[in-house]
């Protein structure tokens, strides 16, 4: 199966072995059915992430099957990991629950998020995070309450070896109204400082303590640049860009000189946001 198609870079070798599980039996079956000591990798939506084109060895989970997303008591959410997060904040705001509208113009997938600790315009994911459901490869279920994922900046610690299959998010009732106008707003925002349209996965690296990642590449002369189909977008500096012709090599190759040379005029060592596999 080659990932590039469900790659928001468009780009990625094919999988040993692919499953895209509907359910927690199928995603069961799947871990259970692997070769005996073989990686498991979770695609997830497939945004925030630069497959090698060789491909990735071992088992490939594909979660968006797995999207139901239900209202529980008081404020809160149950959703499945694959639910899509401009699915889930839609969810939120027809219920009149406020906390998510800082997730609809974030693209992938609520377990992708967790494991981001997804954030913009003062919201996180570690705001909202009640616990989660994670299934060991052995297929055993537990609940893990948010003060055990070690939230931090674009980071959570998920057990190793588990894959997230649900979790429960606490919200605020709110003004339903006022919800979808900030969410609108915030899109608005989006649109006007973000490129749209386009093969890319959102920031390349993460802004450095006090600092911003794409002004430091911006200063250092590479927005709007192009390598070989792969370029620094013209809107913004700090999104890597597949015009349609580059394969996952250029994309890594242009990141790379970018972090080289910010490193060099700056000495700010760019961490990664983007998850190369």
């Amino acid at each position: 199966m080659e990932l590039s198609r469900y790659t928001c870079f468009g780009v990625g070798g094919p999988a040993e072995f692919f499953a895209a599980p509907k359910d927690t039996k199928e995603l069961n079956a799947a871990l259970h059915d692997r070769p005996i000591g073989s990686q498991v990798t979770i695609l997830g939506g497939g945004s925030n992430v630069l497959v090698n084109d060789a491909g990735i060895r071992g088992l490939v989970i594909l979660t968006t099957e797995l999207k139901e997303v239900s209202r529980q008591d008081g404020g809160k959410i149950k959703c499945m990991a694959g639910a899509l997060s401009i699915t889930v904040s839609n969810f939120a705001a027809e219920h009149g629950l406020a906390g998510l509208e800082f997730l609809s113009g974030i693209p992938g997938t609520i377990g992708g998020a967790i494991c981001g600790n997804a954030g913009a315009y003062g919201g996180a994911m570690s705001d909202i995070v009640e616990s989660i459901e994670v299934m060991d490869y052995t297929g055993g279920i537990t609940v893990i309450p948010a003060a055990e994922l070690g939230f931090a900046y674009r980071t959570a610690s998920i057990p190793k070896d588990t894959v997230i299959i649900s979790a429960t998010l606490n919200l605020t009732p709110g003004d339903k109204t006022e919800i979808k106008n900030k969410m609108q707003t915030y899109r608005e925002q989006r649109l006007q400082k973000q490129p749209v349209g386009v093969r890319t996965c959102g920031s390349l690296f993460k802004n450095p303590l006090n600092d911003s990642a794409g002004r430091l590449i911006e200063a250092a002369g590479w927005k709007g640049r192009e390598i070989n189909g792969a370029a620094m977008s013209e809107k913004h500096a700090n999104f890597l860009v597949n015009l349609g012709t580059a394969n996952a090599a250029d994309l890594e190759s242009l990141a790379n000189a970018v972090h080289a040379d910010v490193l060099s005029k700056f000495g700010v060592d760019l961490d990664w946001e983007i998850k190369r596999i």
